[in-house]
């Protein structure tokens, strides 16, 4: 009893003895017909029959008939994003001058929950944002600064920033 993971179907299925069949390319397969009812999606597996039959022209033709669902794969976890404090001394750290897209996007992220936690109408946080982004792009912004912490856990004494820690 294979297990076929669906890579790829084709738009439409086909019509066959009342039942329809939708082509589909398993992973790292060869297109095969799978009949049901419904469009399968990329991603999903199912556990399958297969019957091969021999065209006049000596192709060989495969039909699937869905068995079941394929065994219970535990889905992958979900992302972890790093803490707001984390993202910002990364953007501490990086001495290259430039401005990555990551912490382009933070700015505007913190800065429109910013706006959303004040309840500021959309077209003065929109102004705010934009401000914020000039003012950090031109360098007069500086990110929190947020206390060293080693890895027993213990704030460090010397937690304030020194002028080596501002990257520009």
């Amino acid at each position: 009893m294979p297990i076929v993971v669906v890579d790829a179907v084709t738009k439409e299925p086909r019509e066959y003895k009342g039942r329809k069949k939708w082509g589909v390319k398993p992973v790292g397969g060869d297109w095969l017909s799978l009949y049901c009812d419904f469009k399968p999606q990329k991603g999903q597996s199912f556990s399958v029959n297969i019957t091969e039959t021999q065209g006049k022209d000596g192709r060989i033709f495969k039909d699937a008939e869905i068995i079941g669902p394929a065994p219970g794969v535990p889905p992958p976890p979900p992302p972890q994003t790093p803490s707001v404090e984390a993202q910002f001394n990364q953007i501490k750290q990086q001495a290259s001058g430039k401005i990555s897209w990551d912490d382009w996007a933070l700015v505007i992220r913190t800065t429109w929950d910013i706006v959303t936690d004040t309840n500021m109408p959309p077209a003065e946080g929109v102004a705010l944002v934009n401000t914020t982004l000039i003012a950090y792009s031109n360098g007069k912004l500086e990110t929190p600064v947020f206390p060293v912490i080693d890895d027993d856990g213990v704030v460090g004494a010397n937690s304030e920033a020194k002028e080596d820690d501002i990257p520009w």
